[in-house]
């Protein structure tokens, strides 16, 4: 009889303080560089909602708005929409991730260009972080770095080819737990 509560006890304890799978969602604010200047081009505004599957990884759909306007007031826009799929290092103090994504980007160029609007692929690669800000894992604190690559190039002014950078800080909120 104690073997077999043991042997019970042994199958059962491991997965008594497995991670819980939830929903998630957030929001983040940020910068954009496009050039080798390293200059602040535009403002990023991003929203997402996503799902954890086991401890280590994450896929979530998100939305992104921005404008570059290189310190002249420029004018040029971007509305995108991805899927992105993070590896997460659970770590004391934070969770370190890996974040790798593709989607369809929009742009809406100034008046006066040759080409005003198109839609081109997408694809995410960057790294990044979490920390709890309220006790335990209510709302975190996700700060984001990657490099955006579209297949625009129409060699227009942040048209060109290369990838942006992006750099987010923003908060998340787990649902559901």
């Amino acid at each position: 009889m104690m073997r077999c509560a043991l042997l019970v006890l042994a199958l059962v304890a491991p997965n008594a303080h497995a991670f819980d799978d939830h929903w998630f969602a957030g929001l983040r604010g940020g910068i954009a560089v496009t050039d080798q200047d390293y200059d602040n081009d535009g403002t990023v505004w991003q929203g997402h909602v996503g799902r954890t599957f086991g401890e280590r990884y994450a896929v979530e759909l998100e939305l992104t708005a921005d404008e570059y306007d290189f310190g002249i007031d420029y004018g040029l826009e971007h509305r995108a929409i991805g899927i992105n799929h993070l590896t997460i290092n659970r770590a004391p103090l934070w969770d370190p991730y890996f974040l790798i994504g593709v989607g369809a980007i929009r742009y809406e160029a100034p008046e006066g260009q040759p080409l005003d609007s198109g839609t081109d692929a997408m694809f995410n690669l960057g790294i990044g972080g979490q920390w709890e800000l309220v006790l335990p894992e209510r709302v975190l604190l996700r700060a984001d770095l990657r490099l955006r690559y579209d297949l625009n190039d129409t060699d227009q002014p942040g048209q060109n080819g290369f990838g942006d950078g992006i750099f987010t800080l923003g908060l998340v909120v787990p649902l559901g737990r």
